[in-house]
């Protein structure tokens, strides 16, 4: 005999009801967080989708995530390199040039002594 989605529908609402019947804090409660959410997805969209197959994609998908993460760090790593090292230079440039302004304050100075201002 081949299942209807009805009968499947129905066969579902009994086993939730069952597994309902043993409390919250049933074993088997526990077993199945997930399944019955995931057993009506596959009723509506014709799928045979496992716990195993989700839980192996979902790993799959954080590894992934966490990939791409490191790579994101590393090259936010790398521009803070880069920044690090241009505020290094602004500093050695903004240096030279009030070390410039300086002597050329001095040169002033000095003039306007010579020239009697």
């Amino acid at each position: 005999m081949i299942a209807t989605k009805e009968m499947e529908r129905n066969t579902l609402e009994k086993i939730k009801g069952m597994v309902a019947e043993l409390g919250e804090n049933s074993y088997l409660a526990a077993a199945f967080t997930g399944a019955f959410e995931l057993a009506e997805q596959n009723i509506e969209n014709d799928w045979g989708c496992t716990m195993t197959e989700k839980a192996e994609r979902m790993e799959r998908e954080a590894g992934e995530k966490i990939h791409k993460a490191v790579e994101l760090m590393q090259q936010a790593k790398k521009e803070m390199m880069k920044a690090e090292e241009l505020q290094r230079k602004f500093n050695n440039d903004r240096d030279y040039w009030e070390d410039i302004r300086k002597s050329l304050d001095w040169a002033a100075y000095q003039l306007s002594d010579k020239l009697g201002y």
